[in-house]
């Protein structure tokens, strides 16, 4: 699991992030608080990986690519806001 932390001055900055976000893809998991969590998934072209399984050598590596994508996680955004004091 990939994670990363943002952190917004604004009211106006924290929605604009949380959009950004869902634009690439994100899915919002949890907001509340002045705080945003979005996840999304690692993508793994599986289609190719099947044909690639028989093609004699490459079939192998496509084989080990699939068993270690099957555990590969998502990437995660954590999107805070803390306003000016």
């Amino acid at each position: 699991m990939t994670s990363q932390h943002v952190k917004t001055r604004t009211d106006v900055e924290y929605r604009s992030a949380i959009s950004k976000y869902a634009r690439q893809g994100f899915t919002t998991v949890h907001e509340g608080g002045g705080f945003a969590t979005l996840s999304k998934k690692k993508p793994f072209n599986w289609v190719l990986a099947i044909i690639c399984l028989f093609i004699p050598i490459i079939g192998w590596i496509a084989l080990l690519l699939m068993i270690i994508a099957a555990g590969r996680g998502s990437k995660v955004i954590e999107i805070e806001l803390e306003p000016e004091r």
